[in-house]
């Protein structure tokens, strides 16, 4: 996939349509089942049919995600990621953790955690700044770190 087939967050009002909470959680529910109906979706955030449409047209106007052709019996509109390069795909990945940890292992995972992403992110623009944009996307990442009791 070139840069230019590869769609997401480009600007500054697609980063605004892509920051609505409800949109957010549609897209990683789309990204976790590959594909999905309104009403399929609508099931698995909690809110009703319409409301999820409307999101869900809203994030395909600024090319975020697609209609998935070939997919049911034609009666309804099914959705997929606008960005489906199997080999990023393939590399997605998802982890939890409860670890018993003091505050100072805590604040020193922090750190860790961040130098580590950070490498990863300076690479990643020195080689976009090179011309090696070949199968690179955007990749979201977030890190959590906090008291949890249970």
């Amino acid at each position: 996939m070139t840069r230019r087939e590869t769609r997401g967050v480009t600007g500054p009002e697609t980063f605004k349509v892509f920051g609505h909470p409800l949109r957010m959680r549609l897209y990683r529910a789309l990204h976790l089942s590959r594909t999905g109906t309104a009403s399929q979706l609508a099931d698995q955030v909690g809110e009703t049919v319409s409301l999820v449409s409307y999101h869900l047209r809203r994030l395909a106007d600024h090319g975020l995600i697609d209609e998935a052709e070939g997919q049911g019996d034609g009666r309804e509109r099914w959705w997929k990621l606008a960005s489906e390069d199997p080999a990023l795909r393939a590399a997605s990945f998802s982890r939890q953790y409860l670890a018993p940890l003091t505050a100072a292992q805590l604040a020193e995972l922090s750190r860790e955690m961040h130098a580590l992403v950070r490498k990863y992110e300076i690479a990643g623009r020195a080689a976009e700044e090179a011309g090696d944009t070949e199968g690179r996307e955007r990749v979201a990442l977030h890190t959590y770190g906090f008291p949890f009791r249970v």
